[in-house]
């Protein structure tokens, strides 16, 4: 088989392709519904088990959190590549019923057709594909997540040690909109703050309370401080609560914020500010803070640029014009990242709006995205 073989299989596959999106889609999938994401995982084992494919379904706390395939295994990490897809959504249950998925013209729409659905089923299409034509001396795994979109936290132990054993990374991303891929992204800390301070009447002894929603405040000045655009590095505040009601000095207050960085050494230097931002006392009170969920940034490295570029000529050369750029957004790629792999992201089909009601992906530019991801691989040495 030569890598021109792969886009006529997956045209006659295309329809086949349709019909199968639309039942993932309509699976309502969000981070928090695990009974959902793991329909749509357990669909993905099955169409790659019906294949002859190796499956592996992983389990946390007995609940199942990830699934991986594998064809040609024991190549060795150099002749070894992953790609990378998450099954989750942002949208709350019942949203696929609301509004299910739908095609107008070569566009489709639903909850996750793009953010990641399309990207998935392109994988789990790949992975069949290489069964079929692929190399026989690089191994081609696959893994399927639960919870990227709420950072990966059960799922990122199984994602690190797959990459250890892969030296190529693609991550299914969504292309962006004019279908470039992604060569970098920011990190991302997501992190809590709560206040505790003294509940008094507001008009009867008001100076024998501590407002925590006012330490809070104070605190959120000084966090804000950090925020440096010629350096990356934002930070939002997110979530806001506190209070008992109009008439008590506030006896507590919580925050949720979001800081990004774009490399490693940020992290640090911004982690020991908010520490002690977070932690030192301003007006009586005591606060403490969490980090609730975190993506390492994906810094380009001279391998992932190599890498990159050898996609990028493969694009060229089948007359997909695409480039890369590099995002604010978060995504896996950072684990594979730090883990010293090769990586390019958002190398799925492209489209946009995502996690709105008005998400689209393009269903033309699936059977291009999937063909150059697949010859790129053909090419590797």
């Amino acid at each position: 088989m030569t890598p021109t073989d792969f886009q006529p299989w997956f045209e006659s596959q295309f329809n086949d392709y349709v019909a199968n999106l639309e039942t993932l889609v309509n699976l309502d999938s969000g981070s928090y519904q695990r009974q959902g994401v793991a329909q749509v995982l357990n669909w993905i084992a099955d169409f790659l088990a019906a294949d002859g494919i190796a499956v592996q379904r992983h389990h946390t706390e007995g609940l199942l959190t990830c699934v991986s395939g594998t064809v040609n295994p024991g190549q060795g990490r150099d002749n070894a590549v992953l790609m990378l897809g998450h099954c989750d959504t942002v949208f709350p249950a019942g949203e696929a019923a609301r509004r299910p998925f739908r095609v107008e013209g070569t566009t489709a729409h639903g909850p996750g057709v793009a953010d990641m659905k399309a990207g998935v089923l392109m994988n789990a299409y790949l992975l069949r594909a290489w069964h079929r034509m692929g190399r026989a001396d690089l191994q081609l795994s696959a893994l399927f997540t639960c919870d990227e979109e709420i950072g990966s936290l059960t799922s990122s132990q199984v994602i690190e040690a797959l990459c250890r054993e892969h030296r190529y990374v693609f991550n299914a991303e969504p292309g962006r909109p004019n279908g470039n891929v992604v060569i970098g992204r920011k990190g991302g800390v997501f992190f809590e703050i709560d206040v505790r301070g003294k509940a008094a009447h507001a008009g009867g002894n008001f100076y024998d309370g501590i407002s925590a929603i006012s330490a809070l405040g104070k605190k959120m000045g000084e966090l804000e401080k950090l925020i440096d655009r010629d350096e990356g590095i934002t930070l939002n505040v997110g979530l806001i609560e506190g209070g008992q009601s109009v008439n008590t000095v506030a006896p507590h207050a919580k925050a949720g914020v979001d800081l990004r960085i774009r490399t490693l050494e940020q992290r640090e230097k911004c982690l020991t500010e908010i520490a002690r931002i977070c932690t030192t006392s301003v007006i009586g009170e005591t606060s403490t803070w969490a980090i609730r969920g975190e993506f390492k940034p994906f810094v380009q490295s001279p391998g992932s640029k190599a890498l990159a570029e050898r996609y990028l000529a493969t694009s060229l050369a089948q007359g997909v014009m695409v480039q890369g750029e590099i995002t604010g957004g978060c995504s896996d790629s950072g684990i594979a990242s730090a883990c010293g792999c090769d990586v390019v992201c958002a190398v799925g089909p492209a489209g946009g709006g995502f996690h709105t009601e008005h998400e689209y992906v393009r269903l033309e530019t699936v059977v291009p995205k999937a063909t150059v991801l697949f010859n790129t691989m053909m090419g590797l040495r």
